[in-house]
């Protein structure tokens, strides 16, 4: 039971400050630095996979037949740029091409006039029917309009039937695909901006497989990945690299665990790697990237043996600290450390808190950004998408100038100027009678194949309006087909006077009806027809441009570009920067957010298809700076709180030490000035509570301070004062006491004119009552040797006093004594010893004799029993020394005793020395000694020195 109570003082003593000073912040500080790195390790984990996803959907995109053949194009004609004068150079990259496709595409050059030449050793399908088809690259338009009529069965029965000339002239360095006989085929032709003539027809009659293509595809993204497979459609496992598959085991893992994935996350982490995967036309591509996770381990693992370290050094100076006794760190410091260690665990607190706010403030920061970018690039798509009615003053000019196209040249100047730069496709002039035309101007080459469309159409909104039946004699098929509500087009029937958007083919259209009155025909039916790519290439240009003014818009930078032909605006310079980002945009057709650095500078990206605007995608820019801004603001807020909490809680600290440590340290004060025996030092109680009641307390005690200098100077008188004066002899003496009285006692009398008297005594303990037992010690002798001169009568009557009064407790004293009668004229002395330490005879020589003899201790029994006397001659020269055992028994800072042997070495030296000059060596040896350590028992010393002469 008892050891069990040890024990648990021990550990209230140990275990709560360590428990709640040093292993609870380090819990703290390993829960949350473990947290912290876990966060990180999440980011990292989810960059990583963003990354592997985009170069995914990168594959994906380019798998498709048009994204992988136009590729092909622009190499070949990146190799006739730069060898259309090597005609044998282009002639072996021809058949490098057949080989690489497995099949031979049609591959038409022209010269800078225009002529093919393409050698004849190549194999083309109609080299006729090509070189008319270039030729239409460089015409005007009446031209281009009188060679599609002309042409139109050649071109089809070359291209297919659903070959449209418009399209063909609109896919400049783009892939047009075409059917030829219920097959797929692709053309892509480009020419030299500054020469249209020179330039290249590519003619592709089949597509290459998507096996084949995907291989080529992981050929260029084999440095983008750190590994990847493909599993085929036969199940067997290919590699991204052209190496052996020695890893199939492994890939066969991969794919086994990918099945089983979470599917929010679709990744794994393999052996270090991070995967992802990707289903494309019954082909399964797997992507990976090293994870460096394992390196988020060791941050954990170096981070745990950190605390650790910390752990066992922070035990290990507390156990030191415990162990050095005498170490000193004053209380202020202990309190001011204990306050911050208390501190440090809210302030690691508050600083992960402010970790995650700011982290959550960052991603909140890019909700915000990129949700504005959204929403102002859907109000820009939203706006052009109505934009049509903008415009809707020019076609109503257009009808009334078109009533007059028969009189007026000018009319019929810019109508052909129109079309021939291709904003009108279709304007007509109808009767609404029966709907018969009176006049039309058609740009056949973007209308072909509309006619019956067209007039459909107006005999619909006719009927829709007028309550007629013109419908009738429509083909019923095409007349279904456009009044079925799934159609769309119902709502063209009603709204005259609208500028409406309409696609037919590869073109989009603004679209106008409206009715009129001529003096010829009375009512009459206009419909009009004009494409929108000009028109919203200005307008959304100068949309884009009041972006900059406007005040909740111009942190954006915006860009649109058309991906028909590739047409970034306003700012071209961006479209190398976001080619890869707009290309993934367009194929996955939805708002696509994502962060790139431009001149060094940072931005958030937003990238969008235009909903209203076919072949149209917008971006958004917004500079990253402006939300680091933001961090740094939040940033300074939180460390300025965190200092400021600190620095209060040091403040707070500092107030409350030096509130509880104020009354300590005039304790302190006061007990030095006990030491220093200054009784009138008073401490003024300022606090009313365990202090101020403590200062009181010690006010009293000092006040008792006086008492015991009383009692030190009367103990004082009771000691020799001055030396008696002796022929032939120096006497020296010195009395130090432990505290303020003690037990010591010495005396020197002058029995007469020869005869000395010296004792020494030393009562057991010190202080106060050892003092008292001395006084009536001295009183005693006083008396007895008004009577006698014989010591062990004197001793005898002084044993019985002492054992009389202080034998029993609580007050049990005990008195070693030494006492001796010397006669001057002959150095005979007689001397007795109860218990005393035995002085020491020092003759001239240096040679030492101890003064011995054997007794017991006064006031031990009620009888002295065998005490005598014996006797010692001090011869010329000779020193005597007396002295108390404090002398001796004195200690330094290791505890070790200065002890007799040293004692008496010293001795030897002095005794040529002078009485006085004896008494100073012995006790500077003591103070030396000691170290300014306070002593632990009385000291007294006496030195009687015969004279030579």
């Amino acid at each position: 039971m008892e050891s069990l109570k040890r024990f648990f003082s021990l550990f209230i003593k140990h275990g709560a400050p360590l428990g709640l000073f040093i292993l609870l912040p380090l819990l703290v500080a390993l829960f949350l630095g473990y947290s912290l790195i876990n966060l990180e390790a999440e980011k990292h984990i989810s960059l990583l996979a963003g990354k592997i996803e985009n170069g995914l959907i990168d594959i994906e995109s380019e798998i498709a037949p048009e994204s992988f053949l136009l590729k092909v194009g622009r190499g070949a004609w990146f190799t006739l740029k730069n060898n259309r004068y090597d005609i044998e150079k282009f002639w072996k990259y021809y058949r490098d091409l057949c080989a690489f496709l497995n099949f031979e595409p049609d591959l038409y050059l022209f010269d800078e006039n225009g002529n093919l030449a393409t050698p004849k050793e190549f194999n083309l399908k109609s080299r006729f029917i090509a070189a008319k088809l270039w030729e239409t690259i460089d015409s005007d338009y009446s031209k281009i309009s009188e060679r599609s009529i002309k042409m139109r069965k050649q071109f089809k029965s070359f291209l297919g039937n659903e070959f449209k000339l418009s399209n063909f002239l609109d896919s400049r360095d783009r892939i047009l695909p075409v059917r030829v006989k219920s097959k797929p085929g692709y053309v892509y032709w480009m020419n030299f901006s500054k020469n249209l003539k020179e330039g290249l027809l590519l003619v592709f009659w089949e597509k290459p497989s998507v096996e084949f293509r995907l291989k080529q595809i992981v050929k260029r993204y084999n440095s983008t990945f750190d590994d990847g497979f493909i599993i085929n459609r036969k199940g067997d496992f290919e590699s991204f690299s052209e190496e052996e598959n020695k890893n199939v085991a492994n890939y066969k893992d991969i794919y086994r665990n990918m099945l089983v994935v979470d599917k929010d996350s679709n990744y794994i982490d393999s052996n270090g790697t991070l995967w992802k995967t990707l289903k494309i036309n019954g082909l399964q591509i797997f992507a990976g990237l090293k994870s460096k996770v394992g390196k988020f381990e060791n941050y954990h693992a170096c981070f745990i043996l950190f605390v650790l370290f910390l752990s066992i050094t922070a035990v290990s100076v507390y156990a030191w600290v415990e162990k050095q006794k005498k170490f000193y760190l004053s209380i202020k410091t202990k309190l001011v450390g204990l306050f911050l260690i208390a501190v440090f665990t809210p302030v690691m607190g508050f600083s992960y808190l402010g970790y995650k706010y700011i982290s959550d403030m960052k991603d909140n920061l890019y909700s915000f950004a990129w949700n504005q970018g959204r929403d102002l690039l859907l109000n820009i798509d939203r706006e052009l998408g109505r934009s049509g009615n903008v415009f809707r003053d020019d076609f109503r000019k257009l009808v009334k100038d078109f009533l007059k196209y028969d009189e007026s040249e000018e009319v019929r100047e810019n109508i052909a100027k129109n079309l021939e730069s291709y904003e009108l496709a279709v304007i007509e002039r109808r009767k609404t009678s029966d709907g018969s035309l009176i006049k039309a101007v058609i740009n056949t080459v973007i209308s072909e194949g509309m006619t019956e469309v067209t007039d459909a159409f107006s005999k619909c909104c006719i009927d829709s309006m007028l309550n007629t039946n013109l419908m009738d004699k429509v083909d019923p098929v095409l007349g279904s087909v456009m009044t079925s509500p799934e159609c769309g087009m119902t709502s063209f029937w009603s709204k005259p006077d609208n500028v409406q958007d309409f696609i037919f083919g590869s073109f989009e259209f603004y679209l106008y009806w409206a009715f009129a009155e001529s003096t010829k025909y009375g009512q009459e039916y206009f419909f009009i027809l004009r494409t929108t790519d000009k028109v919203l290439r200005e307008h959304l240009r100068k949309r884009i441009l009041e972006c900059k003014t406007n005040a909740k818009e111009k942190d954006y930078i915006i860009v649109a570009c058309n991906n028909k032909n590739n047409e970034w605006f306003p700012n071209k310079s961006l479209s190398g920067r976001l080619k890869s980002f707009s290309k993934r945009v367009v194929y996955m057709n939805r708002p696509i957010e994502s962060e790139i650095t431009i001149d060094s500078k940072s931005y958030l990206l937003l990238g969008l298809n235009s909903r209203q605007i076919r072949g149209y995608s917008f971006y958004a820019l917004y500079p990253y700076e402006k939300i680091s801004n933001e961090l740094v603001k939040v940033v300074s807020v939180i460390v300025a709180g965190i200092i400021f909490f600190v620095f209060m809680a040091l403040a707070i600290g500092n107030i409350l030490s030096e509130t509880f440590l104020y009354p300590v340290t005039r304790l302190g004060d006061g007990v030095r000035a006990i030491k220093d025996r200054n009784s009138e030092f008073r401490i003024e109680p300022l606090q009313n509570d365990e202090f101020g009641d403590l200062a009181e307390n010690f006010n009293k005690m000092i006040g008792d301070l006086k008492e015991m200098e009383l009692a030190k100077y009367i103990q004082e008188s009771l000691l020799p004062r001055s030396i008696p004066k002796m022929n032939g002899y120096e006497l020296c003496f010195s009395n130090r006491m432990a505290s303020a009285v003690g037990g010591d006692y010495f005396d020197t009398m002058l029995l007469d004119d020869d005869h000395l008297c010296i004792i020494i005594g030393d009562v057991s303990g010190h202080g106060v009552a050892s003092a008292l037992v001395m006084a009536i010690a001295k009183a005693v002798l006083y008396h007895g040797f008004k009577e006698t001169r014989d010591l062990l009568v004197l001793l005898q009557d002084l044993n019985l006093v002492i054992n009389t009064y202080f034998s029993k407790p609580p007050v049990k004293k005990m008195i070693t004594l030494f006492a001796t009668i010397i006669e001057l004229s002959t150095g005979k002395a007689v001397y007795t010893d109860a218990g005393h330490n035995f002085p020491m005879h020092i003759t001239l020589e240096g040679k030492i004799t101890e003064l011995a003899m054997t007794g017991l201790p006064i006031g031990i029994m009620k009888k002295m029993r065998k005490q005598h006397t014996d006797e010692y001659f001090i011869e010329r020269g000779d020193t005597v020394v007396f002295y108390t055992d404090g002398i001796v028994e004195v200690t330094n800072k290791t505890d070790e005793q200065y002890g007799y042997q040293r004692f008496k070495e010293h001795l030897s030296t002095l005794s040529k020395k002078s009485a006085e000059m004896t008494l100073k060596s012995l006790f500077a040896s003591y103070d030396k000694w000691l170290s300014g350590s306070d002593p632990d028992d009385d000291v007294t010393c006496v030195v009687l020195k015969r004279l030579n002469s």
